[in-house]
């Protein structure tokens, strides 16, 4: 049964012209050749690669690189730098002005109050030999609650620390004596001259004990050019001068009282030679000052400039400790000779 079978597969295979024997060293099959490609465009060839590299056996050789526009770059997310350094500088400003209008308000009258007591302190030690600065005599003016002393002299420098008797003019008992004070700096201690009323007692108390008394006649505002009153010759009076208006206002406020009752008789050592004529102007000061006053807006100025190139690369304490000392000395400067160029009663 098996010889059967196997005669009829041989059968078999003899009559399929596909199948291949490779039985008893039958010969190798024939090679079938490959159906040929058909052409590739031009165009669509992939490029050549060179002999011996990585493309040589159907890898795509890489594209060529394409030039491509830097992207823009991203939109700033922070504030606009110049917005804020326009914010800094109003800041700068309003606080610098700040300041400087707190410094004037309460600076400067303490500093006034501070040589007003030591001037007090001097006026107690008896001393008919009197020179520019030295306490000359006390002013009172019950009305208005005035009691202060009155050195002699009327310069920028010596109204700071409260009135100043002008020099020139008469001492009290011997003619027109003439006292010169702030309205609104320093301590204002002139500030309430106009509200005073004819008939209004003034008093001068000298350091040796005489007293001098005075009654309001009259409470007037003249022109800067007004000068008639400082006239010092004539029968026992006081005039007394401070600003009428404001710090570019020429105007002032003349208080003039007439001698009330008798007075003591001046003794011959402490009278004033006394010369009819043109007594200058109510600013009497020289132009060192003002150099001051130029020179301290200069410094803080130049302070305020180094300040903010110093914030932009160190800390805010080195920044302080660096540009903060001409900062100060410059607005000091500015602070003690505003009367430079305001008027000197202001």
């Amino acid at each position: 049964m098996g010889l059967v079978t196997d005669v009829h597969a041989r059968s078999d295979l003899h009559h399929r012209s596909d199948v291949v024997d490779l039985r008893d060293g039958a010969s190798q099959p024939p090679v079938v050749p490959e159906a040929p490609r058909p052409p590739v465009p031009p165009e669509a060839s992939p490029q050549q690669a060179p002999e011996g590299s990585q493309f040589e056996h159907g890898a795509s050789a890489p594209q060529p690189a394409v030039d491509l526009p830097e992207p823009d770059p991203p939109p700033p997310t922070g504030p606009d730098p110049r917005s804020s350094l326009g914010r800094r500088a109003v800041i700068a400003v309003v606080g610098g002005v700040v300041a400087f209008a707190l410094l004037v308000v309460f600076l400067l009258p303490a500093f006034a109050r501070v040589r007003q007591t030591h001037r007090a302190d001097e006026y107690t030690q008896a001393d008919p030999r009197l020179t520019s600065g030295d306490p000359a005599f006390a002013l009172q003016i019950p009305a208005i609650g005035f009691n202060e002393v009155v050195v002699t002299g009327a310069t920028p420098e010596l109204l700071r620390g409260g009135p100043g008797w002008r020099e020139g003019s008469a001492t009290p008992g011997q003619g027109n004596t003439v006292v010169l004070g702030h309205s609104t700096l320093w301590g204002y201690s002139f500030g309430r001259l106009k509200d005073l009323t004819s008939g209004s007692l003034v008093y001068a108390r000298m350091r040796d004990g005489r007293v001098y008394v005075y009654k309001v006649t009259s409470v007037k505002e003249v022109d800067g050019d007004d000068t008639d009153v400082l006239d010092p010759t004539g029968p026992s009076r006081m005039t007394l001068v401070t600003s009428a208006g404001g710090p570019f206002d020429s105007r002032r406020v003349v208080v003039q009282a007439a001698k009330d009752g008798t007075q003591p008789a001046v003794p011959d050592d402490q009278r004033v030679r006394l010369v009819k004529g043109d007594q200058g102007g109510f600013d009497g000061r020289g132009a060192g000052g003002l150099v001051l006053l130029v020179g301290g807006a200069a410094v803080a100025a130049l302070g305020v400039f180094g300040a903010v190139e110093l914030r932009r690369r160190t800390s805010l304490v080195t920044t302080v400790v660096v540009a903060g000392p001409a900062v100060a000395l410059g607005v000091g400067l500015v602070l003690f000779h505003l009367d430079s160029f305001l008027p000197m009663t202001y």
